[in-house]
């Protein structure tokens, strides 16, 4: 009867791994006490220096511009980490086991940059006024677009959706961080089939509340335009940076001597193609939503890419066909690319990059349209921009890095842990 009781009991739980060299906690644990504070003091700078430019510099528009496109893109890679580490529970991808703990640092902080994005919306809907959100504008209140998206568009629903989306990205995290964080305490395997039943749900709830979001945040700076593919746009977005991130923290661990034996060239050549899918599928939405705008060519939509494609705007265009999926693309075909982190970790740098020039190119338009100073080049003042992305890069650096120093950079009893330490491909 003991033997039975001791096999039902052992049935419940995942193996131990606590005397296998490769779980020491020299090489699953990580402080970044110094890295920490360097990303903190670089998110001072830059963030300061970004309010700065809005008293002594390009001006209050640009300077919120800059900074709502940098938190944007802030935000589109704690949405990939969430997604993310849906899908591997979905899919019960066991070769992404000694990977998810950073994709779930990055989910838990998606909240948090949800607040840093929308403080300058919620500034301009109660003290500027339609500053850069174009709908929140007493000037054009008249406007018959406006009033037939007013039961949309207006103050109470916005900051509702805002609470909306603050809430349901906060239970997602809570509850998917949990299963893996208890586990890690108790063992029970079945917490990873509750973990795969929650993200079933949890799926529906991301796809739905990423799109409003991107609506709200990034679509309705111009209230007269419009894009039935604009959520998926932006979801293109949150893959493509998240992944990037994430082999740039494993990349960086390794690099260090962290997860030996743990996350090897197998892991890197599965996101390595991870990062080559991702660039394709952006590539492909935004070669769709563009071409059907440019073939209903309506005018609501043409000028909004017209705006961008005149004074200088256009060599940023050029600039996200080449850099966003070309050079990726022809990079990332190379199988001795994807297995290297070193490799990786560059084209990671340069996917952030990218990324953050996609909401640059997406945002800072918009400063031409509200300013009456007239600007128009996207090298006016550029120095903001930059500054504006360090600081919130250097605010989710600080924030990651403090998340990983809490916990093991795996989880050290899941269930499917053999599968994730004898991963290899084969193709």
């Amino acid at each position: 009867m003991s033997s039975i009781a001791t096999h039902a009991h052992d049935s419940h739980h995942a193996p131990d791994y606590s005397h296998d060299p490769r779980f020491r906690e020299s090489n699953i644990r990580a402080s970044g006490g110094s890295l920490s504070m360097l990303c903190l003091v670089v998110a001072v700078l830059g963030i300061g220096a970004t309010v700065a430019a809005a008293f002594a510099g390009p001006g209050k528009v640009h300077a919120m511009a800059s900074f709502q496109a940098a938190a944007m893109g802030g935000l589109a890679i704690c949405l990939g980490g969430m997604f993310f580490t849906l899908v591997m529970h979905l899919m019960a991808a066991g070769w992404s086991v000694t990977l998810r703990r950073q994709l779930e640092n990055m989910m838990v902080l998606a909240p948090i940059m949800l607040i840093v994005a929308s403080v300058v919306p919620l500034y301009d809907l109660f003290v500027g006024h339609g500053l850069l959100y174009t709908w929140m504008s007493p000037e054009f209140s008249g406007n018959v677009l406006l009033q037939k998206k007013a039961a949309f568009l207006n103050p109470s629903f916005f900051c509702v959706r805002l609470m909306i989306y603050f809430t349901l990205w906060s239970i997602i995290a809570w509850k998917m961080n949990g299963y893996s964080v208890r586990q890690d305490q108790t063992g029970d395997k079945w917490l990873t089939a509750q973990a795969r039943f929650s993200s079933a749900w949890a799926m529906l709830v991301f796809a739905l509340s990423t799109a409003f979001c991107a609506f709200d945040l990034l679509m309705s700076l111009d209230f007269r335009f419009f894009s039935t593919m604009w959520g998926v746009y932006y979801f293109a977005a949150t893959a493509f940076s998240s992944v990037a991130f994430l082999v740039l923290i494993v990349a960086s661990l390794r690099r260090v001597g962290k997860l030996e034996g743990l996350v090897n060239s197998e892991h890197f050549h599965d996101t390595g193609k991870l990062m080559f899918t991702f660039t394709v599928f952006w590539a492909y939405i935004a070669f769709s939503q563009y071409f059907l705008i440019w073939y209903s060519n309506i005018p609501e939509e043409t000028a909004w890419f017209l705006v961008r494609k005149q004074h200088g705007w256009q060599y940023v265009f050029y600039l996200l066909c080449f850099g966003h999926f070309i050079a990726p693309f022809l990079i990332l075909l190379f199988r001795s690319v994807k297995r290297s982190y070193h490799a990786l970790m560059l084209i990671a740098v340069w996917m952030i990059f990218i990324n953050f020039t996609d909401m640059f190119f997406i945002v800072r338009p918009m400063v031409t349209t509200r300013d009456t100073v007239g600007e128009t080049s996207p090298m006016s003042g550029l120095w903001v921009d930059f500054a504006a992305a360090l600081g919130v890069l250097g605010l989710l650096g600080f924030l990651v890095i403090r998340r990983m120093a809490k916990l093991p950079l795996v989880p050290t009893k899941d269930p499917r842990l053999p599968e994730a330490l004898h991963h290899a491909n084969y193709v």
